[in-house]
C-alpha cells in the first residue's frame, strides 16, 4: 500500500480540507519516499506545544471557557443576592463558593457532588458545634479538629468532597464562627444549599455544548497519537532511537489527557440530562461515549508500539519498509480523525469517515505475517521478535481506529488479514480497486 500524504487540516474557511488529499500517483517517486519529512509533519514535542502553550491554543482555551466563566459569574452573583437579600445573611460568602465548586466540576456527577457539599456543610456544623467548638483555635486544636472530623466523616461516607466539607465546617466553627458570631454554622449551611441549587439551575437554563469539550479532547489525543506514530516511523526508517525515545517519554504522560477526555464526555452527558434544551442530544452523546474506550486503547497500543520500536533501534535491527508504511498510514488516519473532531461537521463526517474506513481496511488487509519478512537484507527468514510485536500492535491499532470510525469490534477484527488457521472472527475480503 503506498504512503498517504498528510491531510490538509480542515477549517471553517475550508471545511472539506481532508476530503481531497493529493493523489500519490501524481507525486514523483522521490517525493513519495521523502513524504514523511514534509513541512506538515509535526514531532511529538512540537505537537504538545501546539495543543498546550501556543498562542492559538491559549486563545482557543479562552474561547472554550467563556460560557463556563459566564455561567459561574452570573450564578455567583445570583446566589450571593439570594442569601444576603432574601435570607438576610450578613456575609453569605459560601453561596458563591458553592457555585464555583459545582460548576467547576468537570468529571460529571454534579448533582451528586452538589448534594455532598450540602451534606458536608450540615455535618461539619453539627460535628463542630457538638464536639470541637470549645477547643479553641490554637495549632494543636486545629490539628486535632481536622483529624477527628476526617475520621468521623470517613466512617459516614466514602466521598472525599463530603469529607473535606466536614473538616472545613469544623474548622470554621472552631475559629471564625464561635457561639455568638455574626455568621453562624446554620447560615453557612443555608448558603451552601442556595449556591448548589443556583449552580444546577444555571447549568440547566444556560447549558454548555455537551459535546464541544469532549470533541476537543479527543482531537488533541488523536493528533498527539499521530505525531508519536510519525516519530516512530521516522526513527524506524533511520534506525535512530532518539526521536522514538523522546516521543515515548512525552506520551507517557498522556493518561491525564485520556482521563480529561472521559471526564468531558461524562460531563456532557450530565449537562444533557440536566437541561431540557439538550435532551435531544443524548443519542449523540451515547455514540461519542462509545468512542472513548477505542481511543484509550489506541493510545495505549501506541505506547507499546513505541517501546518495541525503541528496542529495535537500540539493537540496531530493522523492520521491513512495508511495516513503516503501515505505521505511516495509521499516523495519517489519526491526524484526519483529529481534524474531523475539531471541525464538528456532520456533513464532513459523513463524507470522510467512509474513506478513512476504506484506508484502514486496506491497512488491515496488508497487516499479514508476510510484512515482517525482508526486515534485514540477506536475512529475510530471520526477523527479530520485536518486529512481530510491532506488527501485532499495528493490527491492534487498526482495530481501535476502525472502532473510532464507528465499526463494531467484530467487524474491525474481521477486516484483518488472518494470522491463524482457526480465527475466532472469520476474515472478510475487500476489493480496493
Amino acid at each position: 500500500m503506498p504512503e498517504h500524504p498528510k491531510p490538509q487540516m480542515p477549517s471553517p474557511e475550508n471545511p472539506l480540507g481532508p476530503l481531497n488529499p493529493p493523489d500519490p500517483l501524481d507525486t514523483p517517486p522521490k517525493a513519495q519516499k521523502n513524504r514523511r519529512r514534509r513541512p506538515q509533519r509535526m514531532s511529538t514535542r512540537e505537537r504538545l506545544k501546539a495543543v498546550d502553550v501556543s498562542l492559538q491554543a491559549r486563545l482557543k482555551r479562552v474561547r472554550q471557557r467563556l460560557l463556563p466563566i459566564l455561567q459561574t459569574s452570573l450564578a455567583s452573583g445570583l446566589a450571593y443576592w439570594i442569601s444576603k437579600d432574601l435570607f438576610g445573611h450578613p456575609r453569605p460568602f459560601f453561596a458563591p463558593i458553592a457555585v464555583i465548586l459545582v460548576i467547576g466540576i468537570t468529571s460529571g456527577d454534579r448533582v451528586t457532588k452538589a448534594v455532598d457539599i450540602a451534606i458536608g456543610c450540615i455535618l461539619g456544623v453539627l460535628v463542630g458545634d457538638v464536639i470541637f467548638y470549645r477547643l479553641g483555635d490554637g495549632a494543636w486544636q486545629i490539628a486535632l479538629i481536622v483529624f477527628g472530623s476526617l475520621v468521623l466523616a470517613s466512617f459516614l461516607s466514602k466521598s472525599v468532597l463530603l469529607n473535606n466539607q466536614v473538616a472545613i465546617g469544623c474548622i470554621l466553627i472552631a475559629t471564625i464562627m464561635p457561639p455568638g458570631a455574626e455568621v453562624t454554622g446554620l447560615d453557612r449551611t443555608v448558603d451552601a444549599f442556595v449556591g448548589c441549587s443556583v449552580a444546577l439551575l444555571t447549568l440547566a437554563i444556560i447549558p454548555q455544548g455537551p459535546m464541544t469539550s469532549a470533541r476537543s479532547e479527543i482531537a488533541q489525543v488523536m493528533s498527539l497519537m499521530s505525531s508519536v506514530l510519525d516519530d516512530v516511523a521516522e526513527g524506524l526508517s533511520t534506525t535512530d532511537p532518539e526521536s522514538i525515545r523522546e516521543a515515548l517519554d512525552l506520551i507517557r504522560g498522556s493518561q491525564t489527557r485520556i482521563d480529561s477526555m472521559s471526564a468531558a464526555v461524562q460531563s456532557g452527558q450530565e449537562t444533557a440530562a440536566l437541561s431540557p434544551f439538550l435532551w435531544g442530544r443524548k443519542r449523540q452523546l451515547s455514540s461519542m461515549s462509545a468512542v472513548i474506550p477505542a481511543v484509550d486503547n489506541a493510545v495505549r497500543n501506541t505506547r507499546v508500539l513505541a517501546r518495541r520500536a525503541l528496542v529495535i533501534c537500540e539493537d540496531s535491527d530493522t523492520v521491513s519498509e512495508k511495516q513503516i508504511e503501515l505505521i505511516d498510514a495509521l499516523s495519517n488516519v489519526a491526524l484526519e480523525l483529529s481534524a474531523l473532531y475539531e471541525v464538528n461537521s456532520q456533513k464532513v463526517q459523513a463524507q470522510v469517515i467512509p474513506r478513512l474506513v476504506q484506508e484502514l481496511r486496506s491497512v488491515a488487509q496488508d497487516s499479514g505475517m508476510d510484512v515482517v519478512e525482508g526486515a534485514v537484507e540477506g536475512a529475510a527468514d530471520k526477523p527479530v521478535l520485536a518486529a512481530y510485536a510491532i506488527l501485532a500492535q499495528t493490527r491492534s491499532m487498526t482495530v481501535d481506529m476502525l472502532q473510532v470510525c464507528g465499526m463494531s469490534r467484530e467487524s474491525a477484527l474481521a477486516a484483518l488479514a488472518p494470522t491463524s488457521t482457526t480465527p475466532n472472527v472469520p476474515p472478510e475480503t475487500f476489493d480496493f480497486d
